[in-house]
């Protein structure tokens, strides 16, 4: 899956590199035992004989693991701390009546087996999160239960949501679309279903949904309070 937000760009890259390291090592372990094999073995009817590798050798096959090793370790910090940077709202995104970019903050509740989305305005909506394009959105991540996890791999790194802590995943979509997250963590027997869809639209499409949602469920709720009234 392609990355859509600057954080997974790194995240992609740092997975790339651990997979040409893997592949790297693989190979010259094999080249090694097969040149091994090649030149130590024994001839027919000659008794084999233990040898072993001259000092120098030992030294040098070392050195160059550690430094193999160093050079993924610094790698990985690199584009570890890269990843973690949290990201500015773009000229494109949601504006604050200042003029300057806004962070979008939104309480992202997991419960057995469906994402609840709360936005600054009070309206909600369940499974699907509609958010900005070029805007950094910090999600709260919480939990009424057992520890679920929040993951859509275009936008950002997996996070958990933990009963009694908040946990905090900031992401910024590059473009408008529709990204889909998966169940990662066994939260229970229908944890296979409980995914997610973010949906990312222009800002003033972010406006409209969230007064329209709002709307909606302030006329659901007058409309319960008005049979409640008839029943009583």
């Amino acid at each position: 899956m392609s990355p859509n937000s600057p954080g997974t760009d790194q995240i992609d890259t740092l997975l790339w590199i651990g997979f040409v390291a893997a592949i790297i090592l693989v190979v010259a372990i094999n080249v090694a035992l097969i040149y091994a094999l090649g030149r130590y073995r024994a001839g027919r009817r000659t008794e084999p004989r233990q040898t072993t590798g001259a000092r120098r050798i030992q030294l040098r096959v070392g050195g160059a693991l550690a430094a193999f090793a160093v050079i993924l370790f610094v790698l990985g910090a690199i584009f570890t701390t890269k990843a973690r940077e949290a990201p500015a709202t773009g000229p494109e995104g949601l504006q604050s009546k200042e003029g300057g970019g806004e962070t979008l903050e939104v309480l992202a509740t997991g419960q057995q087996w469906l994402w609840r989305y709360d936005y600054p305005n009070e309206a909600f909506s369940y499974y699907k999160l509609v958010v900005p394009v070029d805007t950094a959105v910090d999600l709260d991540l919480v939990s009424t239960d057992v520890i679920h996890t929040w993951d859509v791999p275009a936008l950002a790194g997996k996070a958990d949501a933990v009963p009694g802590k908040h946990h905090h995943v900031t992401f910024i979509a590059d473009e408008e679309g529709t990204f889909r997250g998966q169940s990662a963590t066994l939260s229970g027997q229908a944890y296979a279903p409980m995914r997610t869809e973010v949906e990312v639209v222009s800002p003033e499409e972010y406006e409209a949904f969230i007064k329209q949602t709002k709307s909606d469920i302030q006329s659901a709720q007058d409309r319960v309070v008005a049979e409640l009234k008839k029943g009583s």
